[in-house]
């Protein structure tokens, strides 16, 4: 594959959590020195992530590193310079029928609202992401680079229109509760994350219209999840790679696999497509 297809290559689409970020779900020098150069060689970078744009934002702010940002699995969508240019909320009805049912059934869950971060219970949610935190090799790290959500206490009827959210929820049930409506584009993620957000809503989705908006071709781009939600766009563009650490049955349902994200697994691959080495080259 090396040097084979160099030419080819204008742009890379990429998962944070389990994919692009280390076993600390953060960056390292390695991956922001590799990014840099490849911007350097126009090669444009894209950030398809679950994640809200105040928590994406952190972690490349110490290498001074910006690229276009898919925030909240396609609901919004940032450019380079970090200016909001695509958002796609949830009906407004279906939203709020749906957050209610969650309150009624005493369901942890996080949504992300146009004015702020609505949570069912705060506590619930911090002990939750501490003990998550607790487990990572070095929780200081994850503390430093970017923390938790900030949630506010505004009712929820004042917080606008809601973007995406998140149930913290491992029974089967409720997942399949979830899938059941209609509006909503669900994903599961890591056993126990039900993510939703508004039917036509997907990183596959953003990410083919910022492709189309660039003239860009299918076989042009590389793209690279781990998760459930990353599915659709790895199976949409010819080079999506599904990270080796994802959960077995998503496996199969792609064609390229990188290797884990620890090994620094999507660097890896776009060091064989590209023939760009990842560390310094020699003079």
């Amino acid at each position: 594959m090396k040097g084979g297809i160099t030419a080819m290559i204008k742009l890379i689409a990429t998962d944070l959590d389990g994919t692009l970020c280390n076993a600390n779900h953060c960056l390292d020098q390695t991956i922001a020195d590799y990014m840099k150069k490849l911007s350097a060689r126009r090669i444009e970078w894209v950030l398809a992530s679950g994640r809200a744009m105040e928590i994406v934002e952190p972690l490349f702010a110490k290498y001074a590193f910006r690229c276009p940002v898919i925030a909240l699995n396609g609901a919004l969508v940032y450019d380079r310079g970090g200016k909001l240019t695509q958002r796609w909320p949830m009906k407004t009805q279906p939203a709020q029928a749906m957050l209610h049912e969650i309150q009624k059934r005493g369901v942890l869950a996080v949504a992300s609202m146009e004015k702020g971060n609505w949570c069912s219970d705060p506590q619930a949610y911090r002990q939750r992401m501490e003990t998550l935190v607790r487990r990572l090799p070095d929780p200081a790290l994850f503390a430093q680079e970017h923390g938790f959500l900030s949630l506010t206490d505004t009712p929820l009827e004042q917080l606008g229109a809601c973007y995406k959210i998140e149930i913290y929820d491992s029974r089967p049930a409720l997942a399949d509760w979830a899938r059941a409506a209609t509006d909503f584009k669900v994903s599961v993620v890591h056993g126990d994350v039900i993510e939703m957000t508004d039917s036509a809503v997907s990183k596959a989705a953003a990410l083919r219209q910022l492709c189309e908006s660039r003239r860009l071709a299918n076989e042009e781009v590389l793209c690279f999840g781990d998760s459930e939600n990353d599915l659709e766009m790895l199976q949409e563009f010819r080079y999506g790679h599904i990270m080796r650490n994802a959960e077995e049955p998503l496996l199969a349902q792609v064609n390229h696999i990188a290797p884990a994200n620890t090994a620094y697994g999507v660097l890896r691959v776009i060091e064989n497509y590209t023939g760009i080495p990842i560390g310094k080259e020699q003079a």
